[in-house]
């Protein structure tokens, strides 16, 4: 009967560890990485403008990362979009061939004229005509119809005008062009020819990037009209010639530099999409027995060592690390406070 109770006591302690044992709670080590690395590409050719983006950054999609040198098309004339054929994306190239130039502007200057002194009065002085002197024009066949206009131009006895204001004045009619505006005889400074002044095309070369006017826009000179760049664009463009981030992220890696030329296609920033980041552990291979994919564990950071985040293992490396241990991965609901780099611990 003793030794039957030694026994009996025997086999309950073995059941009582081994149940012990199976409870054992695995702490794993590690570091928070991004689960997944995305790169940032430079969508065309240019010089990278001055940016204050940096690795560690955290950003939202569409926010800027970069900006590339584009090359503005500014209105050569004050005038309205009268027609307007480019698009972003567009091929200057293209649009040449098929409709002449990118877009046109009506003027606002409606004639010219092409003069010479023939007519003037007598006076050595009326047969000088200075570039940029305001004049005024009436016409030949009715002295009702008549305007102001400014020489743009001389050359010999002949001379070239803008008509800047018209009262009933016509294309083709035949002017006679007075200093003073009482048409007084004495100022005839010639006579000549009223044109139409024509559209102005608006050329380019390489690809349209942005579009900032629109049919029926009245602009002035020097205005932006579009810009364009030397390369077919990317998708990674918010348009005019910023580079922004393609989704919500966290940017691992900046290798673009401002100031300097960067070719389309560059890689200029990594990132590693919100939601990414995941734990990695280096394990012993004594320990891989009883980890299996699709576990569920908690993770602390060694930062927040109150707070915890749930939990999956997804991967198990088949091959050993440079320390000799293998690699466990899981994936990590999406917090806040996970930063890469941050020390953890997995208990499973």
């Amino acid at each position: 009967m003793k030794k039957a109770s030694i026994a009996a006591v025997l086999a309950a302690c073995l059941m009582i560890c081994g149940a012990a044992c199976a409870q054992e709670t695995l702490r794993l080590d590690g570091v928070i990485e991004a689960g997944q690395t995305l790169t940032v590409f430079a969508p065309y050719s240019g010089i990278t403008g001055d940016f204050c983006v940096r690795a560690g950054d955290e950003l939202a999609a569409g926010e800027t990362l970069f900006t590339i040198s584009a090359t503005e098309i500014r209105a050569d004339c004050d005038g309205v979009v009268a027609a307007l054929y480019a698009q972003p994306g567009d091929s200057a190239a293209y649009l040449t061939r098929r409709y002449g130039a990118l877009a046109y502007l009506e003027q606002d200057v409606v004639y010219t004229g092409d003069c010479t002194i023939s007519g003037a009065a007598s006076d050595s002085e009326n047969k000088v005509i200075h570039p940029g002197e305001q004049v005024y024009v009436r016409s030949v066949s009715s002295s009702s119809r008549k305007g102001t206009a400014r020489v743009i131009s001389v050359s010999g006895k002949s001379y070239a005008l803008e008509v800047e204001t018209s009262d009933g004045l016509r294309v083709d009619e035949q002017i006679k062009v007075y200093r003073e505006s009482d048409f007084d005889s004495d100022s005839c400074i010639g006579s000549g020819k009223l044109n139409r002044a024509d559209p102005v095309a608006v050329s380019a070369e390489g690809y349209v990037l942005g579009v900032h006017v629109k049919e029926g826009d009245a602009v002035s000179r020097g205005d932006l009209l579009m810009t364009v760049v030397p390369d077919q664009t990317g998708a990674a463009t918010g348009g005019d010639s910023a580079v922004v981030m393609p989704e919500d992220g966290v940017l691992l890696s900046v290798s673009a530099n401002s100031g300097a030329q960067i070719e389309k296609d560059a890689p200029m920033a990594t990132y590693c999409p919100a939601g990414g980041m995941q734990l990695v552990c280096s394990v012993d291979e004594n320990d891989l027995g009883g980890l299996r994919p699709g576990m569920k564990a908690t993770v602390t950071l060694d930062a927040l060592p109150e707070e915890t985040i749930p939990a999956t293992l997804v991967r198990i490396a088949r091959s050993a690390n440079d320390r000799g241990e293998f690699d466990v991965t899981f994936s990590l609901e999406e917090e806040e406070t996970l930063r890469v780099g941050m020390s953890a611990t997995a208990e499973l």
